[in-house]
């Protein structure tokens, strides 16, 4: 691993979750990273694709990445097993001292984050923080954000928490090996496997000071299986994925707007 910090690996976890992979926002959550970050930075960029629930869809999900990436910077891509799966392979493979865990469904509100890559992880140097993350609320106590301490590193002023969550997020490699790489649990579904392990283990920060305003936003790529799985009840809409009508029924409205032009 480099000692430097002068560049980072960006990680980005993506799943098929819509059989029509240009409405899967991964394009644009990476270019809202380098619009605000910059290119240089980085690397190299390494995607992580769960091939559910539209199995079929991989492909052209691996594709539709390649062509847009290509003039953006080295990358490669990886298949997984669900998200912890990858955030774990994430970790093994990241050669760089530092990086940036991104869920392909973020975008970056710019004006507010006033930090560089560098100046971040001269932060997290200074404070010996190994989890630095971004919040899509203002930074305020909740269920989610609590015993927050507000403090400053590097002239960059964060709060402290004993929260960890999967929100856009920097962290240091080396200590995620040493220290907490075997808590991450690919056998649990969604994030579960990283965020639930990860509370309440030290050295975690939020970036900004109390009652800053959200840094993020969420783009969520699987709000139209959300809804479908609240309308139709857990038992149905599982039997729904598992069978395949789920994505044949989404294959079949896809063939429809190609055909009337509405795609």
């Amino acid at each position: 691993m480099t000692g430097s910090g002068a560049q980072i690996t960006l990680n980005v976890f993506s799943n098929c979750s819509e059989v029509d992979v240009r409405k899967i926002p991964v394009k644009e959550t990476v270019e809202s990273f380098f619009a605000c970050f910059g290119r240089d930075i980085v690397a190299r960029t390494v995607y992580f694709i769960d091939p559910s629930p539209f199995r079929r869809s991989y492909e052209a999900h691996r594709l539709r990445i390649s062509e847009f990436h290509t003039p953006l910077g080295p990358f490669e891509i990886h298949y997984t097993y669900g998200l912890a799966f990858g955030y774990r392979k994430s970790i093994v493979l990241s050669e760089t001292e530092y990086a940036f865990q991104l869920e392909h469904d973020w975008r970056f509100n710019a004006p507010l984050i006033r930090h560089s890559i560098e100046n971040l992880v001269a932060a997290m140097r200074a404070g010996g923080i190994d989890h630095l993350r971004f919040n899509q609320h203002v930074n305020a106590t909740s269920r989610y954000d609590v015993e927050l301490e507000e403090t400053s590193f590097a002239s960059v002023p964060m709060l402290r928490t004993p929260m960890r969550s999967n929100n856009p997020h920097l962290i240091h490699v080396p200590t995620y090996h040493e220290k907490w790489l075997h808590l991450i649990d690919p056998a649990r579904g969604r994030s579960k496997g990283v965020e639930e392990n990860l509370w309440r283990v030290p050295n975690s920060a939020i970036y900004g000071p109390l009652n800053y305003p959200a840094t993020i936003e969420h783009n969520d790529g699987r709000e139209r299986l959300r809804k479908l799985g609240k309308k139709l009840g857990k038992p149905t809409f599982n039997f729904l994925i598992r069978s395949g009508a789920m994505e044949a029924a989404f294959e079949a409205e896809h063939f429809l707007k190609r055909r009337l032009g509405r795609a």
